[in-house]
């Protein structure tokens, strides 16, 4: 028949073309699913394992600040609280101690027979200048010890003193019962007692005194002995 040949190859035409479809519909749904898998995969990421960070040190305590020495008198700080400074004149021939508190000094120099002075001042940027009715000092401090000159009416002496520990120092017989008994001593770094007493107008060598209780015994009587002090206001 004529139209046979037509219909064959239509029909030809028609199988290939279905063919054609499903192999379109079944590679669209494969990416679709390959797509959605993917993004499903991105969404929950890749496990990450927790970095653990180390605890910050606490901070250091503040070093507490150092308090103004009051050892050696050497510069201003050196000035708070109260520095005793004791020892010999060069040569030995009269014993001298210098206490200072707070810029104020006294000091007081003898031969332990008939030689003496009490001498107050200042005592502050490393210098010390001392006066009194008999005498003078004047000198330099520092690094623990006061080097200068003294004098004690004609007697006049250099003298390197260092800080002496108590009882080291200077003591005088209390003002009130000086009537009794009006006696100065230096107390040196070993122990030993340089002084002079005034006693019915005649100068001598000053009695020893005990230096734990403070007192010297004068006529069966004790008599109360002072440290000297720069703020004492005593009239040395």
């Amino acid at each position: 028949m004529k139209f046979k040949a037509p219909l064959v190859t239509l029909g030809a035409g028609l199988v290939v073309a279905g063919v054609l479809y499903t192999l379109n519909v079944d590679l669209s749904n494969d990416v679709a699913k390959n797509q959605a898998a993917s993004a499903q995969s991105a969404g929950a990421g890749p496990t990450t394992a927790a970095v653990t960070q180390p605890a910050a040190d606490p901070p250091s305590s503040a070093a507490p600040a150092s308090g103004a020495p009051a050892g050696d008198g050497s510069g201003n700080a050196g000035q708070q609280g109260t520095v005793t400074y004791a020892g010999s004149v060069d040569g030995g021939a009269a014993s001298l101690a210098i206490v200072v508190n707070n810029g104020k000094a006294i000091a007081y120099v003898c031969d332990g027979k008939k030689v003496e002075a009490w001498l107050n001042g200042t005592m502050a940027n490393g210098q010390v200048e001392l006066t009194g009715a008999k005498g003078s000092l004047k000198g330099t401090y520092g690094g623990g010890q006061v080097k200068g000159s003294v004098t004690a009416g004609a007697k006049s002496w250099g003298f390197t003193v260092k800080v002496a520990a108590p009882p080291s120092g200077l003591y005088r017989s209390a003002a009130s019962l000086r009537d009794k008994l009006d006696a100065s001593w230096v107390v040196l770094p070993d122990g030993r007692q340089v002084g002079v007493q005034t006693r019915n107008g005649e100068t001598s060598e000053a009695p020893p005194f005990d230096v734990n209780s403070k007192t010297a015994t004068v006529g069966g009587t004790k008599v109360p002995i002072e440290p000297g002090d720069p703020n004492a206001g005593s009239g040395y």
